[in-house]
């Protein structure tokens, strides 16, 4: 029951901050700034599945907690992306709460909503910032290095403790 209590609040902050920080836009050079990482992030008229590579990171990568997949409706109430700016989309976050763990992966529709999804997912990691930095400290070190990543209409965010792991499956 404390559990339940614990994860309520939780997705209500992350509600809230997402909210907030998506009316407000961001900074797009934090949002590039992890694509620029990955030598195999360029730009690529290649069809990719993202839902196999969302299953690819979830099961490839040892995470601390398990991991909990978001239907279309709880993608645009709890990440901020609504169902009409991508074509495909898989998103895993934290079932308990506890750890800043996540994988989201999108097609977007087109260049301008991929730009728009990036925008939105590192508003999300700098609301996840303040979530957990009194919360989870330990935490910090995923959300002070995310893999955000972006290759052409395709987005992805990997929140994990193996960065190396999660850019060699996004490719």
């Amino acid at each position: 029951m404390k559990t339940k209590k614990i994860l309520c609040t939780l997705m209500a902050v992350m509600c809230m901050g997402t909210a907030a920080l998506t009316g407000c836009g961001s900074d797009s050079n934090s949002s590039t700034a992890n694509s620029a990482n990955s030598a195999t992030a360029a730009q690529t008229n290649e069809s990719v599945d993202v839902t196999a590579v969302a299953d690819k990171l979830k099961d490839g990568i040892e995470f601390k907690d398990e991991l909990a997949e978001l239907d279309e409706a709880k993608i645009e109430k709890i990440i901020g992306i609504s169902a009409d700016s991508y074509t495909k989309a898989k998103v895993y976050v934290s079932s308990s709460g506890g750890t800043a763990e996540e994988i989201d992966c999108f097609e977007a529709k087109d260049a301008d909503s991929a730009k728009a999804i990036a925008d939105t997912l590192t508003a999300r990691v700098e609301s996840q910032k303040k979530v957990f930095e009194n919360y989870v400290p330990e935490e910090m070190t995923k959300l002070n290095d995310p893999v955000l990543v972006t290759n052409g209409n395709y987005v992805y965010l990997c929140l994990s403790n193996d960065n190396d792991k999660a850019k060699e499956i996004i490719g």
